[in-house]
């Protein structure tokens, strides 16, 4: 029985490559929308910074609310409310417990942090002084000029008057962010549903299906993000502290802890503030000791609790993680460059969503 290769027959249970067409996921007029409100979101962009944190806020804590819930039945409206109250009753016992050491130690470290750093570059430099193109600089000369452009910034009127504006305007975004993550954890799923209505019906599925794997990305990013804060500054206060004695070891946790979020430049500044203290209080011993502590802290933080909280979900190239974060500093300040990694994962998974394999195979059951 002769083979079908040199007839032109295809074989037995073969099945051609059908093409598998993809329509649009959004029609013109959801493109358009989205379009104008990209438009308004750069307009308004000096102002857009409340609801930003509302929305992040919101992501985080939907699912704790959903969860609720359910196990409860009450009423979505009183689980928002009573997590409201919950809260901001913590965050009350957090500042009255720690809030006037908190700040005290932040204002002591603002005030001789140049005093610290004047200290530093004397042992550093061997000596009290450096000659910079014929002119000889004393550190005591720095300290004072570093001393001097922080008295002049919150003792001149006008400064002070941009100071009290600016503390101000911290307050009222801070507010309005309280007042905008409770409608969004009330009313998400309302506003998620007007978004798909803005897709292709034959769509709605799969647009549902990846607005789920971005769900799980984004949930792991931003929960481990918030644990991370809160383990790392645990954890360097416990060392610095109790365990090496040194002064603002609060404030410097707390700041550690913050510019954990901030990819590849955050560690690196916090670990140059804690060292340049540590050198100022204890030598150069000291100060070797805090960098190699905050070294093994952060390998211990990428090998092994990373892939724990976080795993591989925002999985990113170096360059693309710095170029998100440069593109979000430049486009919406350090807010942007807080939410660049976590938006260029979104768009990692929506990539490989929609440029995914355009053809399949439809093979025959072998066994028929």
């Amino acid at each position: 029985m002769g083979s079908a290769a040199g007839t032109g027959v295809p074989p037995v249970g073969y099945a051609p490559p059908v093409s598998v067409e993809r329509r649009p996921i959004v029609d013109r007029r959801g493109w358009s929308l989205l379009a104008a409100v990209a438009l308004i979101a750069w307009l308004a962009r000096s102002i857009i910074g409340p609801f930003v944190v509302a929305a992040v806020i919101a992501y985080a804590f939907s699912p704790l609310v959903s969860a609720v819930e359910r196990r409860t039945g009450l009423a979505r409206l009183a689980v928002v409310a009573i997590g409201y109250v919950v809260a901001l009753g913590l965050i009350g016992v957090l500042v009255f417990v720690l809030g006037h050491r908190l700040v005290e130690e932040l204002g002591t470290l603002a005030t001789r942090g140049p005093d610290s750093l004047a200290l530093t570059l004397r042992d550093f430099l061997g000596g009290d002084q450096i000659t910079i193109g014929g002119q000889i600089i004393t550190t005591e000369q720095i300290a004072q000029q570093l001393q001097d452009g922080l008295a002049g910034a919150l003792g001149s009127p006008m400064n002070a008057l941009h100071l009290a504006a600016q503390i101000g305007g911290l307050l009222l975004n801070s507010i309005l962010a309280l007042i905008v993550t409770f409608y969004f954890l009330l009313d998400g799923d309302r506003m998620r549903d007007f978004g798909l209505r803005l897709v292709d019906p034959m769509q709605r599925g799969r647009v549902a299906r990846l607005l789920e794997r971005i769900h799980a990305v984004l949930g792991k990013w931003l929960r481990g993000q918030l644990l991370l804060i809160a383990l790392v500054a645990a954890v360097v206060y416990l060392i610095l502290g109790p365990l090496l004695h040194l002064p603002y070891a609060l404030a410097i946790a707390i700041i550690t802890g913050v510019l954990e979020v901030i990819p590849l430049v955050g560690p690196l500044i916090a670990t140059a503030i804690a060292g340049t203290n540590a050198f100022a209080h204890g030598g150069t011993n000291l100060a070797v000791t805090v960098v190699v502590i905050y070294f093994v802290l952060r390998q211990v933080e990428d090998q092994l609790v990373m892939p724990i909280v976080i795993g591989r979900a925002v999985h990113l190239h170096p360059v693309v993680t710095i170029f998100a974060v440069l593109i979000g500093l430049t486009t919406f300040g350090v807010l942007g460059g807080l939410l660049g990694v976590p938006v260029a994962a979104a768009l990692n998974v929506t990539f490989r969503e929609v440029y995914g394999p355009e053809t399949r195979i439809l093979a025959a059951d072998p066994g028929v």
